[in-house]
């Protein structure tokens, strides 16, 4: 008994603070719907708010009583803006503006990490080119040079070395050619040749190994979020019975819950009282008519007859 009293009081507790009033209007509108005049109260909450904080209680105001008719709902989009700058890095093989600058479109579509977008603009006086570096790379170098009217088709006729822009070549081959002839016992006999020889060596070349180039693009972005909902509690003037009853029985119903518990077990301890006190009365019956020695029960006098034979 005494754990159901105290889970009712439990119940009436959280019932009664259901019903407390933790949200406060920032507006107070006087409104005629019809002829009738109704009390607009509007509360700002954020998203992760619940309608439940705000006061649902009617209320009297002019010596008129108010009712809660409706809560509207509304979401009030906020938009901010703000500037950002973001800068980029591509690779370019030259450092040509007309060669780099279509690496680097003139704007940029962004979205942060916090849900801001728009469009950047490239800042072209932010362009910056640095060099990755210088490399060397050897090649084959090749010259060819004629040597005519010689003597013969003999090596020691041809120079074994040139040089050609600053470097000095390898005798690599030699081609012969007939350069004039002379009739010996009707045969045709070279007797002057011309030499065209080929020669090689190695060179060494520098290249750049690439262009860093650096920039950033600026502008405007934005975003649009519901951080505030607007809630408009209608409070419309009584028209004889109330229209939300349950928001005056709930509470009575809690109280008279609570009162007729106490009732029952009040009762119930009158009637184990009662019973304990019949309990009692019937020992000192027995005691009274056992007062002459015999067994009540197992009474042979012939005042009795029948009861025991």
């Amino acid at each position: 008994m005494k754990r159901f009293l105290f889970c009712m009081v439990c119940m009436l507790s959280v019932s009664v603070t259901a019903f407390g009033a933790t949200a406060y209007p920032s507006k107070i509108e006087m409104v005629e719907n019809g002829g009738k005049t109704e009390i607009h109260k509007v509360y700002e909450l954020s998203a992760e708010d619940t309608p439940a904080s705000i006061p649902q209680d009617s209320f009297e105001q002019d010596g008129k009583t108010y009712v809660l008719k409706d809560i509207l709902k509304n979401e009030i989009p906020s938009h901010e803006t703000r500037e950002i700058i973001e800068p980029v890095t591509v690779e370019s093989e030259t450092n040509k503006m007309e060669d780099i600058l279509p690496l680097i479109p003139a704007t940029k579509e962004v979205l942060t990490d916090d849900g801001f977008s728009g469009t950047l603009q490239l800042d072209v006086s932010t362009i910056q080119i640095e060099s990755k570096g210088i490399g060397t790379s050897s090649y084959t170098m090749k010259a060819t040079r004629t040597y005519p009217n010689l003597a013969g088709a003999d090596l020691q006729y041809i120079p074994k070395t040139t040089e050609e822009n600053g470097h000095t070549l390898q005798f690599a081959s030699v081609d012969w050619q007939s350069d004039n002839t002379a009739n010996v016992d009707a045969h045709a006999i070279t007797d002057r040749y011309t030499a065209v020889v080929t020669y090689e060596g190695t060179g060494t070349r520098s290249f750049s190994k690439g262009y860093t180039v650096t920039a950033e693009y600026s502008g405007i972005v934005s975003k649009t979020a519901t951080d505030t909902v607007q809630y408009t509690a209608i409070f419309a003037q009584e028209n004889g019975f109330p229209v939300d009853l349950y928001l005056i029985l709930l509470p009575l119903c809690g109280a008279g819950i609570m009162l007729v518990s106490v009732a029952v077990f009040h009762f119930i301890k009158k009637k184990k009282g009662e019973s304990a006190d019949d309990e009692n009365e019937t020992v000192d019956v027995n005691e009274s008519n056992s007062v002459d020695g015999r067994d009540p029960v197992n009474d042979d006098n012939d005042n009795y007859p029948g009861v025991c034979s």
